[in-house]
């Protein structure tokens, strides 16, 4: 039995709902894996799914408030025509606290990358600053800035591709 005439059918009480909802209209008769599948792939059930609010997260333990911070870079180049020409976005979580920033960059160049770091810094420094494996974060006039702040810099270094999965930290 297809799914898409009680998917798309007003009258059925089941129409656009979840996959519960569309198997017991289907009488059982198709498997709710295969339902999931098929409703991944419609962008009226996608949009509107509610985000998964509670999932795995690996514990970062600190001591205490700037003790070490978290960085990665966003890439937004698809959206950059709407965000005037700001392609990317330096993100830096403070670990104790929660404190956040986000600082649009053109482009990720040592320059702009040094130049965002300027800005966070000159409000709080961290004893360390933890990163994933991207050039950005390596190269050297970045580099030179982090140790001449006495910022300990760590890279995450992941096991599987999935972010959930182990991990290991790399001084």
């Amino acid at each position: 039995m297809s799914i898409e005439p009680v998917y798309k059918n007003p009258e059925n009480p089941a129409s656009f709902g979840g996959v519960n909802a569309l198997y017991r209209a289907l009488d059982n008769r198709v498997k709710t894996k295969d339902i999931k599948q098929w409703l991944e792939t419609k962008e009226s059930y996608t949009l509107h799914k509610p985000a998964r609010r509670r999932f795995k997260r690996n514990r970062v333990l600190v001591g205490g408030i700037e003790e070490q911070f978290q960085a990665d870079l966003l890439d937004l180049q698809s959206l950059s025509q709407y965000n005037n020409g700001y392609k990317y976005l330096l993100t830096c979580i403070e670990v104790f606290s929660k404190y956040a920033w986000a600082i649009p960059l053109r482009d990720k160049k040592s320059k702009s990358i040094l130049k965002a770091f300027e800005k966070i810094f000159r409000e709080r420094k961290p004893l360390s600053l933890q990163t994933d494996k991207g050039t950005e974060f390596k190269n050297k006039a970045v580099q030179t800035y982090f140790k001449k702040m006495n910022v300990h810099f760590l890279q995450l270094i992941m096991k599987q591709k999935r972010v959930s999965s182990n991990v290991s930290i790399e001084p």
